[in-house]
């Protein structure tokens, strides 16, 4: 009876998704709710989630309750590390300008996310160095959080992450070094070592990580003089590195003592329950130079942060210079962000993103069905999606033209052979059913027209065939034999056969024959 009573749980959920009363990121109601609701015990309940939740139903969020997920009916795409060690071609600015066409489907696409309620002459202000002492603060409380330990002091901020990468780049390199780094990640990485034209050596890892026996051979072989490495939940594959990973490339870079940048904007878009690790919160010589951040596409509406490590000597001079300090309000706004009990959290807008991924997996899902599959994700930024066949150029141009801000092509984001099957898309979007219309629309006609050009070309060819007539001589005289044969067939038929003959000649019209159809069968 127990056991029956949970699976009640059970079915109590089934019957509310298949009237579609709740969907994919909803919340569950709360335990005691559902239990006066059933009219079961509490303990009861909580059992029933437990099996729901080891089914994948739904999701535990630390303070937050249960949510409902989004169980995919089709294969998941299967991301897998790279064999080989890939050169990228330094073209210059030119895939940096590609890249940056891109933004909008990189960032948070919230209008509202660390906006200020300041007066608008005040939003301007710039606040000379690192930034105020309470952001700081705000901070270096949010990242004990990731497990890294980071006093205020040793802590800069500044408006764009990418700007603060660009500065720990030319600081620590020079033009023409190697750099390697670790794909797929934001491909403004890339983009941005290749403008300022460092030699770029991509390594692509799969969903258990990357070939650290690769790694290794690399840094004998090559001279590299700096490592990338996207942090948490990164762009876009969304994958959550595991501690042992995380332990033996801290064991190279301190064999090593090369810097290394992790560029770490989405550890805090994590939609499972659990402590997040970084690179940062392993690195007990500060050979890493940390850039977190969030970003949103509204002006003004981003902050980044660095811990220099041990560079910061070095770095201190590039980021002055670079002048990218927050004003009052922003560093406010920042502040607000960062305070789990307010308004405007970032725990708040992870969880709207969390709930808003599942319900864009879900309708790209029902509108494409096995045209598409999704890699694994954790959290981030994106869903890594793979499509069943390439766009053609001409759709991806459409495509770009309506949703530059939804979609990044896969190329952009990585170098591997099937790069042109990925596709990268925006899981903040709060609408998302044109662009699955849109991807519908492309994939269903790249699929159709093949088969389209097939028949025409298959009636052509018949039209061809039959203008190659015979000779009229003698087509004259197959047709006269055929005219006997006939006749000699027909009058073995009988005398029944003779009286419809007669009868036919004299009618307007002819009469229909079995063994004429069975003739002209055999005989053309």
């Amino acid at each position: 009876m127990a056991d029956f009573l949970y699976k009640g749980v059970v079915d109590w959920f089934l019957d509310q998704m298949s009237q579609e009363a709740i969907a994919p990121g909803d919340k569950m109601p709360s335990l005691r709710a559902l239990s006066k609701q059933l009219g079961l015990s509490l303990n009861t309940v909580i059992h029933g989630y437990e099996l729901l939740s080891e089914d994948h139903w739904i999701e535990s969020r630390p303070k937050s309750g249960y949510f409902v997920c989004h169980r995919s009916e089709t294969k998941p795409a299967l991301l897998l590390a790279g064999e080989a060690l890939r050169e990228l071609a330094n073209d210059g600015t030119k895939p940096a300008w590609s890249c940056l066409a891109h933004r909008a489907a990189l960032v948070d696409q919230s209008d509202v996310f660390l906006s200020s309620a300041a007066r608008q002459e005040e939003e301007h202000l710039p606040v000379l160095g690192k930034g105020h002492l309470l952001a700081r603060e705000a901070v270096s409380e949010h990242l004990k959080g990731l497990g890294i330990k980071a006093h205020a002091s040793h802590l800069w901020l500044g408006r764009s992450p990418l700007t603060m990468f660009t500065q720990t780049v030319q600081t620590l390199t020079q033009r023409g070094d190697n750099v390697l780094v670790l794909t797929p990640c934001d491909p403004r990485i890339t983009t941005t070592l290749q403008s300022l034209g460092r030699q770029v050596i991509a390594l692509t890892a799969g969903e258990r990580g990357a070939d650290l026996d690769l790694v290794i051979r690399c840094l004998r072989d090559k001279s590299i003089r700096l490592i990338v490495l996207p942090g948490q939940f990164s762009f876009p594959a969304g994958q959550l590195v595991s501690n042992l990973s995380l332990r033996r490339w801290l064991a190279i870079i301190e064999e090593t003592k090369l810097p290394v940048i992790e560029w770490d904007l989405c550890s805090h878009l994590a939609y499972r329950a659990g402590s997040m690790m970084t690179y940062k919160s392993l690195d007990s010589s500060d050979h890493i130079v940390y850039i977190g951040g969030v970003e949103s596409k509204g002006v003004d509406c981003s902050a980044s942060w660095c811990l220099p490590g041990n560079h910061q000597t070095l770095l201190e001079g590039a980021f002055l210079g670079a002048d990218m300090a927050l004003s009052d309000a922003q560093q406010m706004a920042l502040t607000d962000a960062l305070q789990s009990n307010s308004k405007r959290s970032l725990m708040k807008r992870a969880r709207d993103v969390w709930a808003n991924s599942e319900r864009v997996k879900a309708h790209l899902e029902t509108c494409l069905g096995e045209h598409v599959s999704f890699a694994a994700s954790k959290g981030g930024m994106s869903l890594w999606m793979r499509l069943s066949k390439p766009l053609e150029i001409s759709s991806m141009t459409a495509l770009l033209a309506s949703f530059r801000h939804a979609i990044v092509p896969g190329a952009l984001v990585s170098h591997e052979a099937d790069a042109n099957y990925w596709l990268a898309v925006n899981v903040t979007l709060d609408d998302v059913e044109p662009l699955a219309k849109a991807l519908a629309e492309h994939l269903v006609v790249d699929e159709v027209e093949p088969i389209i050009e097939s028949l025409e070309a298959a009636i052509e060819e018949t039209e061809e065939q039959s203008v190659e007539i015979l000779d009229p001589a003698e087509a004259v005289e197959e047709n006269e034999q055929t005219e006997e044969l006939i006749e000699a067939i027909e009058s073995d038929l009988g005398q029944p056969e003779k009286e419809a003959k007669k009868s036919r000649n004299t009618t307007t019209e002819p009469l229909y024959n079995p063994m004429l159809d069975l003739i002209n069968h055999d005989f053309g």
